[in-house]
């Protein structure tokens, strides 16, 4: 129903409001699911500058990081490189493409004495308390290392989390 009235020259229009009867209530469920999940990075392993192989060890290190799920466990190996003939040992290959090889390896432990590979046992694992958790890779290349041409020495090692 519409009624029109003028007050001092200006229409109106007046629009009959719906009555309302009562109210009712209901209840709306809202839910999230989180799950486990990790992303890894690292940073680089430099040895730098090298006059002389086969004079003392020579160490490096390196940082895993983790960005967790709180409460997410998490198990982290590394694979034997680019340049392992297969026998488990990794090598710093020439990139000038020279035959040369450096031994190498990369360590769990600060002694360097648990290699960090990529089979039960010599893995690194725990819980992501916090979600954020960093790692610490030991690298060394051993004095038993055979003088070689030189060169720039490089490998690529694939970090896996599993968790």
């Amino acid at each position: 129903m519409k009624t029109i009235l003028k007050i001092g020259g200006v229409a109106a229009a007046l629009i009959a409001a719906p009555a309302y009867a009562g109210t009712a209530d209901t209840t709306m469920p809202v839910t999230a699911e989180v799950l486990d999940a990790c992303t890894v990075s690292a940073t680089p392993m430099a040895f730098g500058t090298i006059p002389v192989l086969g004079s003392q060890d020579i160490d490096a290190q390196a940082t895993v990081s983790l960005l967790c799920t709180v409460g997410a466990s998490y198990d982290v190996a590394m694979d034997v490189g680019l340049n392992s003939s297969g026998g488990g040992q990794r090598y710093l290959g020439n990139s000038g493409g020279a035959a040369d090889v450096i031994p190498y390896d990369i360590y769990t432990d600060s002694a360097r004495s648990a290699v960090w590979g990529n089979t039960v046992g010599n893995t690194v694992g725990g819980v992501a308390t916090t979600g954020i958790v960093d790692i610490t890779a030991y690298g060394r290349i051993p004095v038993s290392a055979t003088p070689v041409v030189a060169g720039s020495y490089e490998d690529t090692v694939t970090v896996t989390v599993t968790f």
